[in-house]
C-alpha cells in the first residue's frame, strides 16, 4: 500500500480546505489501519502488509501545527455527531449516528492515549512487531521519466526521500516505490546510488523488459545495476480496483458521495465544515451505495460482514492463482504484487480496513500463500537472469499520459529553469567562497529554500488534479506560487551578491517562505 499526500500547508490559516485531505486520511485510512493491525497483533494472527510512506506525508505528520489542527478536526467531527445523535433521536437514521459517535469516541481514544499523536512511531511499532514493512517513495513524488535530462533533480529528490525516512524511522529504506509507478530504462542507477535494493512497477513494465521474463510478474527481476524490481499482478488489482467489478462498489458499502454536509444548513453545521459557501464533507454518511438515486440507509454490520466475505474470496482467489502457477515453476516460489493506494482503505472505501484485517486472518490459515514483507522476498527467488525494464507508469494510458500532456507540458520546462537558477547560484557560492568573501550563510538559505520550492513544484499531484479537473484550480496556484517564489528567490539572490551583503533586505520573502513551504526544514 502507498501512503501519499500532496504537501499542503497553511499556517497562516486556522481552517484550510485542502488541509482536510490529511485529515479525512487521518480519520478514515492511517488510524482505523492502526486499530486493524493492533488487533491482528493481539490475536496473533500471522502476516505483513507493505507500507510505503511518502516524505510529504512524513513530513505533515511530523508537523506540530497539523497535528494540533488535526486533533481539533476531530473534536469537531465528534460535536457534529453528537448534535446528529439528538437530531435523529426516533428516527430510522439514529443507531447509524450513534455508530458513528462510538467511532469518533474510540478514534479520538487511539490518537490521543493509545498512540500518542504520534502516527510515524506507531507505523514503527507495527513493524518491529511484524505486521508492516516500511517502504520510502522518492521525495515529493515527481513524476520521475519527465526528468529524464535533470540527473540532479532525481539526485537531490532521492537525498531527501533516504534522508526523511532515516530521520521518521531509525534506518535506511531498502525499498521504494516509484511515484505514479514511473520508470524510465537507467533509472535503476539512480537508486542504486542512494542505496534502494528494491521498487515495483506496473505490470507492462515487467512483461516488456528485455530479455521478457519467463515468469512474467509471478517473480521478481534483476536489473542491471543489481536492484530488484517486480510488475503489478491485473487480476487481484481488477478485484478490488475495477469500477464495474470491483469489490468497493457493491451496492452494501457505505456511498462516498453523499456526506451530510450535503444535506444540513450551514448555521446547523458551523463554519468549521464550510470553505465559504462551499460544504466541506464531515465523513458522517448515511447512505449505502445500491445503485439509484434514491439511496438506502447504510447497515454497518451488513456491510462488514460482506467486507469478510470479499476478503475470504480475495484470498482462495490469490490460493487459485498460486497453485496453478506453482505446476510450472520448476521448484521456485512464486510471488505475487498487489500493490494499491492506501487512502483506498477507508476513505473511498470505508470498509477497507476491516477487509484487510479479515484477509490477513483468512491467509493465516492457509497452506499455500502468505503475505510477506517484501524486504525479506525479493530476493528469495528471483528471475536469474539480468533485465532492463521498460519505461512504464501506471494510470490511464500506462505510458505517462496523465502526467505529460497538453495540459501540463508547459511546467516541465519551467522546472528546468529553476534548476538552471539553483545551479548558477551553486556557482556563484563556490566563486564566492574561494574569494573568502561573505554572503555565504545567506547564499546557503536562498539555494535551499530555492530547492524546496522546486521539490514542491516538482509533485506529480499537480499535474494528475490538472488531468482530471479534480481541484484543478488549486493545482495551477500551487505550481505558479512555486514558480513565482523561485524566481523571487532569485532576484534577492542575485541583489544580496551584487551588495556583498550577508544580511537580509527588510522587504526579504525569505523568511515567511521558510515558514510557509517549511518541507525538509532540517535541509
Amino acid at each position: 500500500m502507498h501512503a501519499h499526500l500532496p504537501y499542503v500547508h497553511h499556517p497562516e490559516y486556522d481552517r484550510f480546505f485542502e488541509e482536510n485531505w490529511l485529515f479525512e486520511a487521518m480519520a478514515e485510512t492511517y488510524l482505523p489501519l492502526v486499530q486493524a493491525m493492533r488487533r491482528l497483533l493481539e490475536k496473533g494472527v500471522p502476516g505483513t502488509l507493505n507500507l510505503s510512506v511518502s516524505a510529504p506525508l512524513i513530513e505533515m505528520l511530523s508537523n506540530e501545527r497539523l497535528i494540533d489542527k488535526f486533533s481539533e478536526h476531530l473534536n469537531k467531527q465528534l460535536e457534529l455527531i453528537q448534535k446528529e445523535v439528538r437530531l435523529n433521536e426516533g428516527k430510522p437514521q439514529e443507531s447509524l449516528s450513534k455508530f458513528y459517535l462510538e467511532r469518533q469516541k474510540t478514534l479520538i481514544d487511539t490518537w490521543e492515549r493509545r498512540i500518542n499523536r504520534n502516527l510515524l512511531g506507531e507505523f514503527l511499532e507495527l513493524e518491529n512487531a511484524g505486521k508492516l514493512n516500511l517502504l520510502t517513495c522518492v521525495g515529493t513524488h515527481p513524476f520521475l521519466p519527465a526528468y529524464q535530462s535533470d540527473p540532479e533533480s532525481i539526485r537531490l529528490q532521492l537525498d531527501v526521500s533516504v534522508r526523511c525516512f532515516e530521520r521518521a524511522f531509525g534506518r535506511k529504506p531498502q525499498g521504494v516505490w516509484l511515484p505514479e509507478c514511473g520508470y524510465f530504462p537507467g533509472l535503476d542507477k539512480y537508486l542504486a546510488e542512494f542505496g534502494i535494493r528494491y521498487f515495483f512497477l506496473e505490470t507492462h513494465g515487467a512483461l516488456l523488459a528485455s530479455p521478457p521474463p519467463k515468469y512474467g510478474v509471478f517473480t521478481p527481476l534483476k536489473t542491471t545495476q543489481g536492484l530488484y524490481c517486480m510488475g503489478r499482478e491485473q487480476k487481484s488489482s481488477m478485484e478490488v480496483w475495477s469500477r464495474r467489478t470491483g469489490y468497493p462498489g457493491h451496492p452494501e458499502y457505505r456511498e462516498f458521495f453523499k456526506d451530510i454536509a450535503q444535506e444540513r444548513p450551514k448555521d446547523y453545521l458551523g463554519d468549521y465544515f464550510f470553505a465559504g459557501e462551499t460544504p466541506i464533507d464531515s465523513g458522517f454518511k448515511y447512505n449505502r451505495i445500491t445503485g439509484s438515486e434514491n439511496k438506502e440507509l447504510y447497515r454497518p454490520w451488513n456491510a462488514m460482514c460482506l467486507a469478510r466475505d470479499h476478503a475470504h474470496l480475495f484470498v482462495v482467489n490469490r490460493e487459485t492463482t498460486i497453485s496453478e502457477l506453482l505446476v510450472n515453476m520448476e521448484g521456485n516460489k512464486a510471488c505475487m504484487l498487489c500493490p494499491y493506494d492506501a487512502e483506498l482503505f477507508g476513505h473511498w472505501w470505508f470498509e477497507g480496513p476491516l477487509f484487510l484485517e479479515a484477509m490477513l486472518e483468512r491467509a493465516a490459515s492457509s497452506n499455500v500463500i502468505e503475505f510477506a514483507g517484501a524486504d525479506q522476498v525479493m530476493t528469495s527467488s528471483a528471475d536469474p537472469e539480468v533485465h532492463e525494464p521498460a519505461f512504464s507508469s501506471w494510470g490511464e494510458g500506462g505510458f505517462g499520459s496523465v502526467w505529460i500532456n497538453g495540459e501540463t507540458d508547459q511546467y516541465y520546462p519551467q522546472s528546468y529553469r529553476l534548476r538552471a537558477m539553483i545551479q548558477h547560484l551553486k556557482s556563484i557560492q563556490e566563486r564566492m567562497g574561494a574569494l573568502g568573501k561573505k554572503n555565504g550563510k545567506l547564499m546557503s538559505r536562498y539555494i535551499k529554500q530555492m530547492e524546496r520550492e522546486l521539490m514542491l513544484f516538482q509533485s506529480s499531484d499537480w499535474a494528475f488534479m490538472i488531468h482530471n479537473h479534480s481541484a484543478e484550480g488549486y493545482a495551477r496556484r500551487r505550481l505558479d506560487e512555486h514558480y513565482n517564489n523561485g524566481h523571487a528567490l532569485f532576484a534577492e539572490a542575485c541583489k544580496a551578491v551584487l551588495k556583498n551583503s550577508d544580511k537580509l533586505a527588510p522587504s526579504s520573502i525569505l523568511p515567511k517562505l521558510e515558514k510557509d513551504d517549511c518541507i525538509f526544514s532540517w535541509l
